[in-house]
């Protein structure tokens, strides 16, 4: 049966993937958990997912943390098997305890949102500073906001500030605009710095961050660590636009009507004004 389903999946597998995942089926029914962890993961790649939580299942009762943390996925998200928080929570909580980064975050989360559990800040606090531990950066990120907002603590903007740095210096894009709008606002006790602040929405940029790109938009409309560029902010509020910023194309009206290192243009600004206006009237 395993094997006609992945001669079925011939656009998935070619004839020596094919012969590689029976060869791991094999291994797998002979007792070998990170085996099994591949065939579940093969079997979700053919949609197949309550097979896939099958094995998931068998590699957990042998203690693989990643079956562990895939099974805590699948129960958190309906997938493959009837969505249970508690479960979840319970499976998150197994890998945690054996040292599973992400298992750590996201046990954390469901802490700190009461999915699964009783809220608890507290117990949050400390499964986000283990994974953080391990460089989950993520849980850098919600650290930041803790102790910005004093969730479990006392507030402590540099202690903030610090793990808000860690997260955007791990590639975080969410951290990396925080860092930027900390530099831009001189926030945490952090000097301005418009430069800096056009370093990190540029980092973040580069991963589509909507707010980002807007704010590299409003850097260069205004002359703020660059020289002013109406071209420029034309690019990034038009990018910002097209992800779906309605401020972005109000913005864009203003630059054609002002005529800002562009010509003026009042049927182009015209028409982002509209479409802005349609946008805004969408939410009502």
């Amino acid at each position: 049966m395993f094997e006609k389903l992945l001669y079925d999946q011939i656009d998935l597998y070619d004839s020596e993937e094919v012969e590689e995942a029976l060869k791991l089926f094999n291994l797998a029914l002979d007792g070998d958990n990170e085996a099994m962890l591949e065939i579940a993961f093969i079997y979700r790649m053919m949609d197949k997912y309550s097979d896939s939580v099958h094995w998931l299942k068998e590699a957990a009762i042998l203690e693989n943390t990643t079956a562990m943390y895939e099974l805590g996925n699948c129960y958190f998200e309906g997938l493959g098997i009837e969505e249970n928080y508690e479960k979840a929570f319970l499976y998150y909580e197994r890998a945690a305890k054996r040292g599973h980064a992400d298992s750590a975050n996201n046990l954390a989360d469901m802490y700190l949102n009461g999915e699964g559990v009783e809220v608890n800040a507290q117990e949050a606090l400390v499964w986000f500073e283990k994974a953080a531990s391990q460089n989950v950066v993520e849980a850098m990120f919600t650290l930041g906001i803790m102790y910005e907002q004093g969730i479990g603590m006392e507030p402590d903007e540099e202690r903030a500030f610090h793990y808000y740095l860690e997260s955007a210096k791990g590639g975080y894009e969410d951290a990396q605009y925080r860092v930027g709008t900390v530099y831009l606002d001189g926030l945490f006790g952090q000097e301005k710095d418009s430069e800096l602040a056009l370093e990190w929405f540029e980092k973040a940029a580069e991963t589509h961050h909507i707010d980002s790109i807007y704010n590299l938009g409003f850097l260069y409309e205004n002359g703020l660590g660059v020289i002013r560029n109406g071209k420029k902010a034309l690019y990034y509020y038009k990018r910002a636009a097209l992800l779906g910023d309605y401020q972005a194309k109000l913005n864009i009206a203003s630059i054609y009507e002002l005529g800002i290192d562009v010509p003026k243009n009042r049927k182009e600004a015209a028409k982002w004004r509209n479409s802005a206006m349609h946008q805004m009237q969408s939410f009502d």
